[in-house]
């Protein structure tokens, strides 16, 4: 028989495609500026503000059809690039019928914002286009000025379908934000900027509606940050259509073509800018021919065409460099100017890019006449366009260009003359010079390749005996260097080293530019080196530098000391920087250049040696560098830079928050100095994202931290696969995310940051210079992910990655002493999960020789003291003595010492020596030592501010301090007193848990340290400490913006919490609070989705600040209740992290609102804890039984409907329990034969009455009379047993279902929930949703189609209930979930697949893709009444977190579905049939539909089977019920 089963262990991931039209920042600084293009979609002008028809012409044939179609097809693959993610398609029932009077909607107003910024082209205007069942509507095209940041239409648009019927709810709207390039008719729509779609029934009852745009992939910036819609409804009245619908425009065919030809033209035109393939520019070109084909003489679209044509030829031009063929364009374009005359509003548009046709013409060619032409089109263009606007800011910048060329034009046109050779020549060498400046300025490649191009030209004009040779060279190579540094290619760095070398032979000793020569080659060989590693470059740049001057001398030989790490290079290196600076006296225009020199020098000796006075003096030589190079000045953003990282380096030292908020001042002046566009910006980003997360580390202001990521974000997205600094900014980011995990605990962070170390650790190859830096960084994080998840081969990696590190520092590397501190660590770790000795003893070794590589005066010595003493301590915990420990002691005091008060790390180093010394007390039991540690430790606190996160750690000591002390039996105590030192402990761990700034992990970490210790100690704060630590797992949730990550998350925390807390509660006798602990501890993933789905109609009759607080909590619920999807390890996704960052917001201002109305009256527990007698409404319709199951007891606790609850301790304990859940698990399916007798189930099911199941009906008699309902609701491993299937199995033996008819609950807030009745319809509507053969699977499931047609047979017909069967191709996902959404009674049929490592991803497998648990929860079915799954193991929870209760039944009732059956394992296909036949006669065999009905139908249907002994055991009680 089939199965309908699939059991997979695999997770998996879903991803989102966001919009990727290709914009990049506004690129205004171009020297030879690209014409702007006029982009298309399928509309004319003539159809603004309409709906849009196309009417086919009687002769129509097959052709040109199926050309339209290829066309449209085309068109369609080049805008899913633009597109957002849209939403499921929303199916419509061919039997849904439009009701006249219905609610629609109105989109009254439209409001954007930022629309142009990053567009690559000049905007006319902007528009929007709305499309709705079949109709478009289009807006009035508005112009922007340059500064302009919203434009709005007010122009109201009634949402109906293409026959003027109103909309059904389900029906999609599709908003598009379009750039036109056109002020008169415009042939197509333009460049589409953003599209969403979003449905009617998510418009209903809104008055406005926003989103919010996230920068497109590799974007920084895109256009159309936002968009706002004011919106309306009324009741549909067909009467009042015409004034808010426009009119029908029928489209001929022959437009119809036209403007699809013109729509894919622009489509390729912008792929081909975005991937520079070929074949895509070709293809535009074709398609606009096509269009101007479609476009006679006297067509009133030829202009636009002829200027669309002309612009993609002037782009293939470029591309190919074929400036001879630039008289197409230019005449094309002439074209379109004659045929806009002097009144017509794209008449300075055209001239502007005729223009710049025009003057690339002039600077290949020299013709005069092209540079009179564009001279006079300019000064039109000026005189007509507005200053503010971009066709006039875009003429200002072609003008410059021009006078730069026009400079170099020749006298004359008689080709024919012979001249000299610099007047040959287009431009002068003079005025080459004069563009470099030029391109510099601008910082633009495209013009930075033209210079080069234009020096290479020049240099065959002039041989080796030329004076102009030489400054040529010299020039060339600077440009082909600062290209290197721009774009990484090494080939550019051999070339400039070869010019200059060239340049070099031009200029022997004794020639005034020999200098000058030797300064540029001797930089370039130090650039080379460092790059590739090749010392001989080191040397000869040394040789050169000799000659050259003492600044170039002193840098290679710093760059010596770096890679050699010879001390006497270094000291050699400032001796020759002060002797340099003292040839530039105060006054000298070098001056600047000798003061950053010799700064830089004594930075690095600092680094190397510690002396803090190098790092003084170093910093006022920068100061007095800034203060040479004011505001104005080239070089002014470099000192500010190197004054802003000495002043960081500071502040890590000494701890001064000045030097920290001076550090980012400059740097933020610095970033305004790197605007968009500027070729080092991303490098100011990453030394603010690097300065900010160090701020947060300081402060711990969360939105710091916000602002790192944001700079950090913005710094990669500049850097793409392949430039030279992606590696760099990868590392960066990845340490910001690093300290945001540190801060917040969320491991999604840590995997992040782990996956950009491991892509810039690859970008940084053997022999590459920072490779050993990104070795660490990688291991560090790898290390931390050990400590959060113990994976050990997370640390078996980290060593290795450290010993490689190592290998990259030989000894007398300066580097060295960090990797052998790094690599000991982790050695430490090792030994501390597997007990290796050999571990620990190479770890001291190696922190041995870290040690003596930091001397005396070292600035971190005082660390290696530290991590030294650690690991002799760590031995002497190990070998049980104290042997060594009094030297980790004395260790701890130097590194105390070097650390006086004032120094940020004291209050860390008073914290490790007062562990030690607690750690000698606990082996010596000498008093005098837990005296100093305690004394220590409050000498800690009072060197920290109150909001010092460290202050937890503080406390955590002294709790251990404390607890060392009680344990050692010296505290002078009486029988019957409190135990001192043992409250002391527990008040320290209750501080500590209650210290905000620590973080919510790290608080929730000691929170259940203090559980732990009372618990041990059966300590009177046990029960607080419950409590407490129930409350931070709960916000520590809260702040996990995935639900696949909440689940992760609840991995790494005590599964048994909640019970443990309950059990302790039952223990001094307080049922009550034993029910309430458990509701607040258990199902912690589903009470948060609840929180936001929560009603508040009775806020709505309050004053009008209640009402505004009721669409506040709201809209941000909304927000919140569609957490991001969660990224698979590994995901190098920057974005999510944007989305990640704006949750936790959400989450700040949703907790703000939360408070807000409880201090409204009657509000006062809003979203608190539900109290006992609340949770006792659950018991409404019969009592409640709870099963609580901890390691230290067993209890049923019965709860009734008003009377007292009842505890029960249960005959068996957790091990018992857990030996059961074994026994059923291997007895399901064991001998299921029609004539096995199923022993082993048999048993199991006998032990389950005697131990569970029988006391609790003993003690049932008071409260529920035999043949009523009774509620199960199990915690932790009673969640695994059929308790309703309970009984002895014998002749005349007892069994539940012979005295109650059983159902379950996940908890009592679920069933609560409900119980809330609302408005019956008078018709049930019914989806039976049934697929037989899934995507995947070869098999087929032949009682599908059987079962269904049962199903319909058996329910009543209409009304009574309007049926819909959805199976086979049409039971897709998509199709699936509008079922769900739209009918209020269900029936599935299919396989079901449980995930247990990921079981928000166990599904019903639809044709297509799997519809999934974490889909269900997305839904509002909270009216829903019915759902029977007819699936497997679809009430199976995941075993790691069983009181989460994650799984297809519960997600259903959880999300609001009242009554649910399901399946506790695998079921065959005969068994479903028999009993879905029976359940639904039991269930409606009257002819009425009550869900409440559910449990006895299923009752009675199971009791009918249990008559049949050829059906196995097994399956007659693998169907449960959970819910009313």
């Amino acid at each position: 028989m089939a199965r309908r089963q699939l059991v997979t262990f695999e997770s998996s991931g879903s991803s989102e495609s966001d919009s990727d039209s290709d914009f990049s920042a506004a690129s205004s600084r171009q020297a030879s500026p690209i014409p702007p293009v006029e982009n298309s979609a399928p509309s004319i002008e003539s159809l603004k503000g309409t709906k849009r028809k196309r009417r086919l012409s009687d002769n129509d044939n097959d052709e040109k059809t199926k050309d339209s179609k290829r066309l449209q097809s085309q068109k369609n693959d080049i805008n899913k690039d633009n597109e957002a993610p849209s939403q499921p398609e929303q199916p419509q029932d061919p039997e849904e019928t439009r009701i006249t009077g219905m609610q629609q909607v109105i989109i009254a107003a439209i409001r954007a914002t930022d629309l142009t910024l990053g567009l690559r082209r000049i905007p006319a205007g902007f528009h929007v286009v709305v499309e709705v069942g079949g109709a478009e509507f289009q807006t009035s095209n508005k112009s922007a000025h340059v500064d302009q940041a919203v434009i709005e239409w007010n122009e109201p648009i009634l949402l109906i379908e293409e026959d003027s019927r109103p909309c059904e709810p389900s029906s999609m709207v599709r908003v598009s934000v379009y750039a036109s390039f056109e002020l008169s008719s415009m042939l197509c729509h333009g460049e589409v900027l953003r599209t969403f779609e979003i449905s009617i029934r998510e418009l209903l009852d809104r008055s406005e509606y926003s989103i919010i745009f996230q920068p497109k992939p590799e974007e920084v910036v895109s256009p159309c940050t936002s968009l706002f819609m004011t919106l309306e409804q009324r009741l549909f009245d067909e009467n009042d259509v015409a004034p808010l619908c426009p009119l029908t425009t029928l489209v001929s065919d022959h437009s119809y073509e036209l403007l699809l030809r013109t729509d894919a033209g622009h489509g390729l035109l912008a792929r081909y800018r975005r991937t520079q393939n070929r074949s895509d520019l070709d293809q535009s070109i074709n398609e606009f021919e096509r269009a101007l084909d479609l476009c006679p003489i006297d067509h009133p679209y030829r202009p636009a065409a002829l200027f669309n044509l002309a612009t993609a030829k002037f782009v293939s031009c470029q591309a190919d460099g074929r400036y001879l063929d630039l008289d197409i364009p230019i005449s094309l374009c002439q074209g379109a100017l004659d045929l806009r005359p002097t009144s017509h509003p794209d008449r300075p548009v055209t001239q502007l890019y005729l223009t710049i046709a025009l003057l690339s013409r002039f600077a290949k060619r020299g013709f005069q006449t092209d540079a009179e032409a564009a001279e006079e089109s300019l000064g039109e263009v000026l005189d007509v366009c507005h200053a503010d606007s971009h066709i006039h800011r875009a003429a200002l910048l072609a003008i410059e260009t021009f006078t730069l060329h026009r400079a170099g034009s020749t006298v004359g046109n008689d080709l024919g003359q012979e001249r000299p050779a610099a007047s040959m020549l287009r431009l002068s060498p003079s005025q080459l010079a004069n563009l470099v400046v030029w391109c510099l300025r601008r910082d633009d490649l495209p013009a930075l390749d033209e210079v080069i191009s234009l020096h290479y030209d020049a240099l065959r004009y002039y041989n080796a005996m030329h004076a102009s040779r030489g400054p040529l060279l010299g020039n060339l190579g600077a440009m082909i260097h600062i290209r290197f540094q721009r774009r990484g290619n090494e080939e550019d760095l051999d070339k400039a080293i070869a010019i200059h070398t060239e340049g070099l032979a031009l200029h022997p000793v004794g020639h005034p530019d020999r200098s000058k020569s030797l300064n540029s080659f001797t930089a370039l060989l130090s650039t080379r080196f460092k790059h590739r590693g090749n010392a001989e470059d080191l040397d000869q740049a040394i040789a050169f530098g000799r000659e050259a001057t003492l600044y170039n001398l002193a840098n290679a030989l710093s760059t010596r000391f770096d890679h050699r790490g010879g001390a006497e290079d270094l000291d050699q290196a400032i001796a020759f920087g002060r002797e340099a600076l003292s040839l530039r006296p105060v006054g000298h225009t070098d001056r600047s250049g000798s003061l950053h020199n010799l700064a830089v020098q004594l930075s690095i000796r600092f680094d190397h040696l510690g002396n803090a006075g190098d790092l003084d003096e170093a910093i006022a030589l920068h100061t007095k560098v800034l203060a040479l190079r004011p505001v104005g000045h080239i070089d002014r953003v470099k000192s500010l830079i190197k004054l802003a990282v000495q002043l960081s380096t500071r502040f890590d030292h000494r701890g001064n928050a000045e030097d920290l908020d001076q550090a980012i001042a400059l740097h933020t002046e610095g970033l305004a100095l790197h605007p968009i566009g500027h070729m080092y910006r991303s490098k100011s980003l990453m030394s603010l994202a690097t300065l900010f997360s160090t701020l947060f580390r300081h402060r711990g202001n969360a939105e710091d931290l916000d602002q790192a990521i944001a700079f950090g974000r913005e710094a990669l997205a500049l850097c793409p696969d392949g430039h030279i600094d992606r590696s760099e900014t990868l590392y960066i980011l990845a340490n910001v995310f690093f300290v945001q995990y540190q801060g917040r605990g969320d491991a999604e962070d840590l995997d992040k940051a782990i996956a950009l170390d491991r892509e810039a650790l690859a970008l940084r190859p053997v022999g590459h210079p920072d490779r050993s830096k990104s070795l660490n960084n990688l291991a560090v994080r790898l290390s931390a992910r050990f400590d959060h998840r113990g994976n050990a081969n997370d640390v078996d990696e980290t060593i290795a990655l450290h010993m490689e590190a190592l290998a990259l520092h030989p000894v007398g590397h300066t580097g060295r002493s960090t990797s052998l501190i790094n690599l000991a660590n982790q050695l430490s770790s090792r030994f501390t999960l597997r007990g290796n000795v050999e571990d620990l003893d190479h770890a001291i070794v190696y922190d041995r020789e870290a040690l003596a590589l930091r001397p005396v005066g070292h600035p971190d010595r005082s660390m290696s003291l530290n991590n030294l003493a650690n690991l002799l301590s760590t031995r002497c915990v190990h070998r049980d003595s104290a042997e060594g420990l009094d030297q980790a002691i004395a260790l701890h005091r130097e590194a105390l010492a070097l650390r006086p008060v004032g120094h940020p790390d004291r209050p860390s180093s008073l914290n490790n020596l007062a562990k030690e010394l607690s750690i000698r007390f606990d082996f010596q039991g000498n008093e005098k030592d837990f005296i100093e540690s305690r004394e220590n430790l409050h000498c800690a606190l009072t060197l920290l501010t109150q909001h010092d996160p460290l202050r937890l750690n503080i406390h955590d000591s002294l709790a251990t301090v404390y607890l060392s002390f009680h344990r050692s039996g010296l505290e002078d105590t009486g029988p019957g007193e409190d135990v001192g030192s043992l409250n002391a402990a527990m008040r320290h761990l209750k501080t500590a848990a209650d210290i905000v700034s620590g973080g919510l992990l790290y608080r929730l970490r000691t929170g259940l340290r203090w559980v732990r210790h009372a618990a041990e100690y059966r300590h009177g704060t046990e029960l607080d400490a419950y409590a407490t630590s129930m409350q931070l797992m709960d916000a520590y949730m809260s702040t996990t913006a995935s639900v696949s990550s909440r689940h992760s998350a609840m991995m790494n925390f005590p599964g048994t919490l909640a019970v443990d807390a309950a059990s302790c509660a039952l223990r001094s006798g307080d049922v009550r609070r034993a029910v309430e602990l458990l509701e607040q501890g258990r199902t912690l993933i589903w009470t948060q989705m609840a929180r936001l789905r929560t009603p508040l109609d009775s806020l709505q009759t309050r004053d009008d600040h209640a009402v505004a607080l009721l669409q506040r909590f709201r809209d941000l619920s909304s927000l919140l209740d569609k957490p991001p999807v969660s990224h698979a390890d590994g995901t190098q996704s920057v974005d999510a992290e944007a989305a990640a960052t704006q949750y936790r917001r959400l989450v700040g201002d949703w907790n703000g609102v939360v408070e807000e109305i409880r201090r409204i009256e009657g509000f006062s527990r809003f979203l608190l804890p539900p109290l006992f007698a609340d949770l006792q409404e659950a018991a409404h319709d019969g009592p409640i039984i709870v099963l609580v199951a901890s390691r230290s007891s067993c209890n049923a606790i019965i709860i009734p409907y008003r009377q007292p609850p009842t505890s029960i301790q249960l005959p068996t304990d957790f091990e018992k329990l857990a030996s059961l859940v074994l026994a059923f698990h291997e007895a399901n399916g064991k001998d299921a034969s029609p004539k096995g007798n199923q022993i082993a189930l048999i048993k199991a099911l006998r032990k389950l009455w005697d131990d569970v199941v029988c006391p609790v009906v003993k003690n049932l008699g008071g409260f529920a009379p035999r043949g009523s309902r009774i509620w199960w609701c199990p915690t932790f491993l009673f969640n695994f047993l059929p308790l309703h299937a309970a009984g002895e199995y014998r002749t005349n033996g007892e069994s539940l279902s012979q005295q109650y008819i059983s159902s379950y609950t996940p908890s009592l807030t679920a069933l609560i929930r409900a119980r809330k009745s609302y408005d019956m319809c008078p018709s049930v509507s019914f989806a039976a949703i049934g697929q037989n053969c899934p995507a995947g699977h070869s098999s087929t499931l032949d009682g599908v189609e059987p079962e269904l047609e049962a199903v319909r047979r058996l329910l009543p017909p209409p009304p009574t209930v309007s049926f819909t069967k959805i199976t086979s191709v049409d039971a897709t996902k998509s199709r699936a979930l509008s079922a769900l959404r739209d009918n209020t009674w269900l029936h599935f049929s299919c396989h079901g697949t449980q995930k247990f490592t990921d079981p928000f991803n166990s599904a019903f497998l639809m044709r297509d893709q799997p519809l999934s648990l974490l889909d269900i929860t997305q839904l509002d079915i909270s009216r829903h009444q019915f759902a029977f799954l007819s699936a497997c193991e679809t009430a199976v929870g995941d075993p790691t977190t069983p009181d989460e209760v994650i799984h297809l039944a519960a997600g259903l009732q959880f999300a609001g579905v009242k009554s649910v059956i399901g399946t506790l394992w695998k079921v065959n296909d005969w068994t479903v049939q028999r009993l879905v036949e029976a359940f639904y006669k039991k269930l409606c065999g009257d002819g009425k539909m009550n869900s409440k009905r559910a449990a006895q139908a299923l009752h009675q249907a199971v009791h009918s089977l249990a008559r049949d002994k050829d059906m196995p055991l097994d399956q007659r009680i693998v169907f449960m019920h959970v819910g009313v």
